[in-house]
């Protein structure tokens, strides 16, 4: 089985300005992006004590002893923690990222979590919703359903061709807004929809219909590895906010690029371990 740990970077909120509704309500994000990171569940254990290893490294065995929160490896923690030591500011951070206080530091953690990707190579999908545009074309839908819809597409077509008609279960941190939609039947309404012209539609049976949410102070293995989809997810967010591909070292895009699953036709990232919605929004430049 693959286990496929989700994130997301951006809020879902489709909540247009009181002065043009053809526009998103100030202070609300103009992407929302669904990061899954698929491993399979032989190296779930490996995987989360390899991060676990790095954390001890880097940040020290007291603090990763203690509460979570304080090692916890974020996409926004890691660019954060790279500027402030580069200007000699790290009162912002938390414990765990006290002990970065030099540009060395911080590329050394760079450098052994970027190892851990192309190392175990996961299998990553992500889904890059662009509220903007969807606001004049598909108010009728939501980002969250379309966004799983795409990642159980992509999931299910790489169960068939490429692991023989396994299975896979998507895991994500606990998310009840997430959980509320589900349950509405707003996955299965929005799936039926985006499926209905599809030439051949996926083997959806190979997924497991919804995700397993996770309580994070129970699932200490999980945590760690849904982690790795929160850097993607935030990558992916500023390939998307930028127009183009990253190239500060603390966004690890190259090996992000490099597990990125391909087009089955074209070879591309594109249409394989990156979809975009809608069809009008904008490709980033460099992939």
């Amino acid at each position: 089985m693959l286990i496929f740990y989700a994130d997301e970077f951006g809020d879902h909120s489709m909540l247009t300005s009181e002065s043009d509704h053809r526009a998103l309500k100030p202070g609300t994000s103009r992407f929302f992006i669904l990061a899954g990171i698929g491993v399979r569940d032989t190296s779930r254990k490996p995987l989360a004590e390899g991060l676990l290893d790095i954390k001890r490294k880097h940040f020290g065995a007291t603090a990763v002893a203690g509460p979570w929160g304080e090692t916890e490896i974020k996409g926004r923690h890691l660019a954060r923690a790279a500027r402030s030591a580069a200007t000699g500011r790290t009162g912002w951070c938390p414990r765990g990222y006290r002990e970065l206080t030099t540009p060395r530091q911080v590329s050394a953690l760079l450098k052994d979590l970027g190892l851990v990707l192309s190392t175990f190579r996961p299998l990553v999908f992500a889904v890059a919703i662009d509220k903007a545009e969807m606001v004049t074309r598909h108010k009728d839908l939501h980002p969250v359903p379309i966004a799983y819809t795409y990642m159980h597409q992509r999931i299910a077509t790489a169960m068939e061709k490429l692991y023989a008609g396994d299975a896979a279960i998507i895991v994500a941190d606990q998310q009840s807004q997430h959980e509320k939609i589900f349950r509405a039947g707003g996955m299965k309404a929005t799936r039926d929809v985006l499926s209905r012209n599809l030439p051949r539609k996926p083997n959806y049976d190979l997924v497991l219909d919804k995700p397993l949410w996770v309580d994070t102070e129970l699932s200490t293995w999980d945590r760690e590895i849904i982690q790795l989809a929160d850097m993607v997810a935030y990558s992916v967010g500023t390939c998307m906010t930028r127009g183009e591909t990253p190239a500060e070292p603390y966004y690890l895009w190259d090996q992000i690029r490099m597990c990125l699953a391909a087009h089955y036709t074209t070879g591309h990232v594109l249409g394989g371990g990156l979809s975009i919605f809608p069809k009008e929004a904008k490709a980033p430049k460099g992939l």
